[in-house]
């Protein structure tokens, strides 16, 4: 048996009549009651708008300048090598 988690959250819309119809309509043509159908598209639109500053893309001569550096060792800059060094302000 499925079990369901109960949603305490509401998002209310004003939208215009012919707006609601046309989302009802491509509702029932996926079988999917009209707030299920809205949360689904809204969800996945969301996902697209985060994996587009999240994700990012170059080329592969750009990638491959990109992946040298980071195999290059690591510089040794003594100001830093000095902050951590000393007492750690941060532990009790």
């Amino acid at each position: 048996m499925a079990t369901t988690t109960q949603k305490d959250d509401r998002i209310d819309l004003r939208i215009e009549a012919e707006q609601k119809n046309f989302l009802n309509y491509a509702a029932k043509i996926r079988n999917m009651k009209l707030s299920a159908f809205v949360l689904t598209s809204a969800l996945k639109e969301a996902d697209e708008v985060v994996a587009d500053k999240v994700h990012f893309s170059i080329a592969e001569k750009q990638w491959k300048t990109f992946c040298a550096v980071l195999d290059e060792p690591a510089r040794e800059i003594p100001k830093l090598k000095q902050l951590f060094s000393g007492p750690n302000k941060f532990k009790e």
